[in-house]
């Protein structure tokens, strides 16, 4: 039976088999796997993370899919952040709502990562492994998508977000919708400014506030 011996671990020597078959070194063995790990990471950021198609207005996701609105608001005075998101199934039924809010924000667009990272943090507890994310944000949805922005004030924020998403989605396709698709998120985020600092809220009714704007949502998803 073919065995490595101490020898040719620790000095890299190429050893025969008793059949006479080359035995590879360690550090061929390494390079080897190695080369897998990168060509396989490649392959996993082409294909779980993805740009959807931009859309004039709110629809359902597709089969096997669950689709998360989120938004953020921002107040320059005070500083204060909030986030919201709203997730639906295929049939465009209402499944959780969620709001947070975020103090001392430096800016509007850090409100924005931040309410993407905390509603995906969300969905990755729920066990959504197939989403589509929809945000209005559209630097947002372009840093998610490429290392363009990590040397940005809120690169960090960025490559936090791809870390989430890598072990926890299956597949994630990013879109950017206008505001007219993402009025619930809107206002939930706006309602997430309000509450005690740091604090998060999860809703698996829909607020008297936001109602009527996710029954609104219900010709669109029949279309």
């Amino acid at each position: 039976m073919a065995k490595f011996t101490e020898g040719n671990l620790t000095r890299g020597h190429v050893g025969d088999s008793e059949d006479g078959e080359r035995i590879s070194t360690v550090a061929e063995i390494s390079s080897s796997v190695n080369l897998y790990l990168m060509e396989f990471e490649k392959l996993a950021n082409q294909s779980i993370i993805k740009i959807g198609t931009p859309c004039s207005r709110w629809k359902p996701p597709p089969a096997n899919y669950y689709k998360i609105n989120v938004d953020a608001s921002f107040y320059d005075s005070s500083k204060q952040g909030g986030w919201g998101f709203i997730s639906h199934d295929c049939e465009g039924n209402f499944l959780e709502e969620g709001a947070g809010n975020v103090p001392r924000v430096a800016s509007a667009l850090q409100a924005e990562t931040l309410g993407v990272l905390r509603s995906l943090e969300r969905a990755a507890e729920l066990g959504m492994t197939r989403i589509i994310l929809e945000t209005d944000a559209g630097v947002v949805g372009k840093a998610i998508m490429s290392s363009e922005l990590d040397r940005s004030p809120n690169g960090y924020l960025f490559r936090q977000i791809r870390e989430l998403i890598m072990p926890h989605f299956v597949h994630c396709i990013v879109t950017v919708c206008p505001r007219t698709c993402n009025s619930v998120a809107d206002s939930l985020a706006s309602y997430g400014c309000t509450l005690e600092q740091n604090s998060s809220r999860y809703m698996s009714h829909t607020p008297d506030f936001v109602s009527s704007l996710v029954s609104s949502d219900w010709p669109r998803a029949s279309d």
